[in-house]
Formats: C-alpha cells, structure tokens, sequence
C-alpha cells in the first residue's frame, strides 16, 4: 500500500504541480489524489469527503479540543475502503499544506478515530508542500498503522 501512495503522490507532482504551486484548496488536491488512488486499489472505493457509514452519518467522539465532547461528524480527506460496509476498510487519509497553520494533531486524532471506530487497517497523514517549487519539494508522511504492517 505505501508503494501506491508513493506512486499516487508522484503522478501528482508531476500532473498537478500547478495546483501545489498556486495552493490551490486541500479539497482540490484531495480529489486528485484520490483520482491517482483509483487504479491502485481496482477493488476497493477511492472516495474524497466520504461522510457516511452505511446510510448513516459518519460519526466519532472527538476530544473537545478538535471539536469533539459528543459525536462529531467525520469527513475524511480521503478513504479506501469498501462501500457500506467495515469489514475491508484500508486506508484513511487527511491531507494538509505546510501553508496551512491549523495544528496537526487533530487530524492524527481523527485518523485514529477512524481506524479504531471503522477499523481502518492504515491512517496516513500526508502534508504537502505548497507555492513556489511545491512540485520539487517531497511531501511528508506520517503513517499509522492498526496492523504490524501497511505494506
């Protein structure tokens, strides 16, 4: 699996730089990435903003601080996974650009939230470079893994 992250993240380099250089929304670069995803995982669902679990909202308890103390709606950068259903859900991903100052942990929160409420086998957190050169400049990944490996 990291293989074809790498690989997804490469092709967006090279297809997209124009959206890293003019930092464009995560939003934007999400979708791509995830266009890059898709043929990786051929049987598995590349979705971008997923917010449902079966037909209900995609929900966890959050810390107060990252806007939790209760259910709080989840809305994932981007997400491998199989459609209605938790038996083979791979990969979570939240996606930031070094532009944006909003701190960290709250993403890694929701991704472990996510792989332990869903069970997610892999959570990465990705921050991409943004601006001038972006597309030069490696992204940095941090993975979190539910099992000994994400291949």
């Amino acid at each position: 699996m990291k293989k074809e992250v790498l690989d997804a993240l490469k092709t967006l380099r090279i297809n997209d730089a124009f959206l890293l250089e003019s930092d464009v929304h995560e939003r934007t670069i999400g979708a791509r990435l995830a266009c890059y995803l898709a043929p990786h995982f051929p049987t598995y669902d590349v979705d971008v903003e997923y917010n449902r679990h079966g037909l209900a909202s995609k929900r966890v308890n959050l810390p107060v601080d990252c806007g939790g103390g209760g259910d709080k709606l989840i809305v994932p950068d981007v997400i491998v996974h199989k459609r209605n259903n938790d038996d083979d859900n791979l990969l979570v991903i939240q996606i930031k650009k070094k532009t944006n100052h909003e701190p960290r942990e709250c993403d890694r929160v929701i991704v472990e939230a996510m792989m332990q409420y869903f069970h997610y086998t892999c959570g990465l957190l990705i921050e991409l470079p943004a601006g001038k050169g972006a597309a030069e400049r490696e992204p940095e990944l941090k993975w979190l893994e539910r099992v000994e490996n994400c291949h």
